[in-house]
């Protein structure tokens, strides 16, 4: 049948209910409805949450009511501000306090959960005011810093013990992997809550059980090890791996998380002495992750406090919100209009959208045929002589005569050497095109320079430690000298009597006399001197059987002219059309160490890779990219009333009503991601007359240091 109806829709109220917010002292042991007790006398002015490593802050203020001298409350600060100061209605220091918010309907929210600290009087001739802050029970976190560490023995690296010892909580030690094998995590039976420990460094074992220590590991360890979670809960650790991984594009293709993932290795880091939130920001902050305490209302109605690590970037999976304005010229709406003022900045000089990480030279571990450094005469051999060449006689000496028989080079810089084959002076520089290959267009990789050898190789003995750089004579080699050993020839090794040369690639004989150079037993095959002792200036002078001339194979390390190739452009996603590009040095902790074909310990046809660090140095320069290519926005926006939509962390997206975007970067037609500003700090701010609630906004710190 037909039917009508008409509705008269009412008006919107051009303001919300204020709510109700009370503050209660909290007894942890009370049962229910029993654990808070609310004070009449205390309002709460403000609420403030920030990003990182910082409890949450609530202000205070007691209401003084001297016309009703009935009321039991203090109505003086000589009641309340003394130590000795007690009663039901004294805040005391270390009183736990909560702040409830009463909404219109009934429902109450936790807003703030801490304890009482910092009273203050301010008196002037018109009135008194008593206030105090109180602290996040987070501030907790801060009452034990880290000391020891949690390491498991090292002769059950899988599933031994774990002992606390009073050892720096030191990661990755010298770019050196130090955490327990993956899969082997105390408690790995449950994913959210399993995590590694500390193994030993210098473990030499095959295969290898020690692992580096990624940001996620890091996290789980500390985390798990020195938050006893009494105030402070933890996150669930099953998804933090993953979360705190760089995230980079494909193999052609833009977008940041829909390509390659690679975990983000700790460079050297002791957070000994450090309170565990702040550990965990030095390493959260520098590549772009964010960390918060939040508060909220537990299963039994008790307050409850967690931890949270969240993205920055644009993979960040963290909620959107948009902030509402009513259209220009439109009529005020509450239900339309969310904003009371807004004040934002947008600071491009800041970008950073190209990174390179200066790692260690390239190390190459060699074996390098030396010439002598000076020119041999015949008749220095003789008795009368050769006392010139005695080292109690060299202070007086000229140059020549402290370099004869005692000085031999691979002549990298082209200085001069002697050059058997020709019996003639040679100002040809030592070829190391082999050992430094042009690159992929044909360019020289390296300079003609002087390079000292190492005293230590990049080669290791069975107990991992390093091997020291080695002497050997040859009297039947017939390669090139100086040059790259071809892996040819029979080499008895020089144990004494020498020592590297400090400016070069080479050798200085130390020997009293060169002509009784003690050179140690051999035992091996073809000895080249059997006698255990090398006439230095006879072989060289005068070569004569048995005196044959001799050639020194010196096997050491020496500095490639290159870096690893740790460096990442521009992309699309950046709003400059400029590469602004940052160096950030890593030294200490990256490197690439090789040992050259047929060198003394790799006698294959190609170099074989000691330790290449190159992923994770590019995973690095990655993660800051993605931490710092998008020009900061700063500033803040008051909303009316109590608002708790917004938290910490969460993005905003837009301004509704004037169709303003907020992305931070551009790429879009490329499939980029997009990057929005992040909340860095929200407040509540309670009045006689008025709430709000003040967000601010930063994505990245304006200031930047690399």
């Amino acid at each position: 049948m037909p039917a009508s109806f008409d509705f008269d829709p009412y008006e919107v109220p051009l303001s919300s209910p204020a709510a109700t917010v009370r503050v209660c002292r909290y007894d942890a042991g009370g049962a229910g409805g029993a654990a808070y007790t609310v004070l009449p006398n205390v309002t709460c002015e403000r609420i403030r949450y920030v990003e990182g490593p910082e409890a949450p802050t609530a202000w205070f203020r007691y209401i003084l009511d001297d016309a009703a001298p009935s009321d039991p409350a203090p109505v003086d600060f000589g009641r309340l501000w003394p130590q000795g100061a007690a009663g039901p209605y004294v805040v005391r220091n270390d009183d736990r306090l909560v702040v409830l918010a009463i909404g219109h309907h009934g429902e109450s929210r936790i807003l703030f959960d801490g304890f009482a600290q910092a009273p203050q009087i301010d008196l002037d001739p018109h009135s008194q005011r008593i206030s105090f802050l109180a602290t996040g029970v987070a501030i907790r976190c801060w009452d034990e810093p880290i000391g020891g560490r949690l390491q498991r023995h090292a002769d059950s690296p899988q599933d031994g013990d774990a002992v606390l010892v009073q050892l720096p909580a030191r990661f990755n030690p010298d770019g050196r992997p130090n955490c327990t094998p993956d899969g082997a995590d105390i408690g790995r039976s449950d994913a959210s809550t399993g995590y590694p420990v500390f193994i030993d460094p210098d473990l030499d074992r095959d295969p290898d059980p020690r692992t580096y220590w990624t940001l996620g590991k890091l996290v789980r360890y500390i985390l798990a090890v020195h938050n006893d979670q009494a105030f402070v809960k933890n996150p669930d650790f099953d998804r933090l791996d993953a979360l705190l991984q760089s995230k980079g594009p494909a193999p052609g293709a833009n977008p940041i998380g829909w390509g390659t993932a690679a975990d983000v290795v700790v460079r050297d880091y002791d957070a000994t002495n450090k309170a565990w939130p702040e550990a965990l920001a030095d390493q959260l902050d520098l590549t772009g992750f964010g960390m918060r305490f939040v508060t909220a209302e537990g299963e039994d109605g008790s307050p409850r406090s967690e931890v949270e690590i969240y993205r920055k970037d644009a993979d960040c999976g963290g909620p959107l919100r948009d902030l509402l304005l009513s259209k220009p010229g439109a009529g005020l709406n509450p239900a339309r209009c969310n904003v009371a003022s807004l004040h934002l900045r947008r600071d491009s000089r800041s970008i950073v959208n190209a990174v390179t990480v200066e790692t260690a030279q390239r190390r190459v571990e060699a074996s390098f045929v030396l010439a002598p450094g000076f020119t041999p005469s015949p008749g220095d051999e003789s008795a009368v002589q050769r006392v010139r060449f005695l080292r109690s006689n060299l202070a007086a000496a000229d140059g020549e005569d402290r370099r004869k028989y005692r000085y031999y080079v691979a002549d990298e810089a082209g200085d001069g050497h002697w050059a058997a084959t020709t019996s003639s002076w040679s100002e040809s520089s030592l070829d190391l095109g082999d050992l430094f290959p042009d690159d992929e267009q044909g360019n020289p990789t390296y300079v003609r320079r002087l390079r000292a050898g190492s005293a230590f190789l990049v080669s290791r003995d069975s107990q991992d430690r390093p091997l020291r750089a080695q002497l050997a004579l040859s009297r039947d080699y017939t390669g090139p000298a100086p040059g790259l050993w071809d892996g040819t020839g029979n080499w008895q090794p020089i144990e004494g009597g020498w020592q590297l040369l400090e400016d070069r690639l080479g050798i200085y004989v130390v020997a009293e006399d060169p002509e009784t150079w003690a050179i140690g037993e051999y035992t091996g095959d073809q000895p080249q001197e059997p006698s255990r002792t090398l006439r230095g200036v006879s072989s060289q002078a005068n070569p004569t059987a048995p005196n044959t001339r001799f050639v020194l194979r010196l096997t050491t390390v020496v500095e490639d002219d290159l870096m690893l190739p740790a460096s990442v452009d521009s992309r699309p996603a950046s709003p400059t059309s400029f590469t602004r590009r940052r160096r950030v040095d890593a030294r200490d902790h990256f490197a690439l160490e090789t040992v050259y074909a047929h060198s003394l310990h790799n006698p294959t046809p190609g170099p074989k890779i000691a330790r290449d660090d190159t992923e994770r140095a590019v995973a690095w320069a990655r993660q800051l990219r993605a931490a710092h290519e998008l020009p900061a926005t700063v500033g803040s926006a008051t909303l009316p009333g109590l608002v708790t939509a917004y938290r910490v962390g969460d993005r905003v997206a837009r301004i509704d009503g004037r169709d303003v975007a907020l992305q931070t970067n551009v790429g879009e037609a490329q499939g980029e991601a997009p990057t929005y500003p992040i909340i860095s700090a929200v407040s509540w701010e309670f009045s006689d007359d008025r709430q709000a609630t003040v967000i601010e906004l930063s994505d990245v710190d304006v200031e930047r240091s690399f």
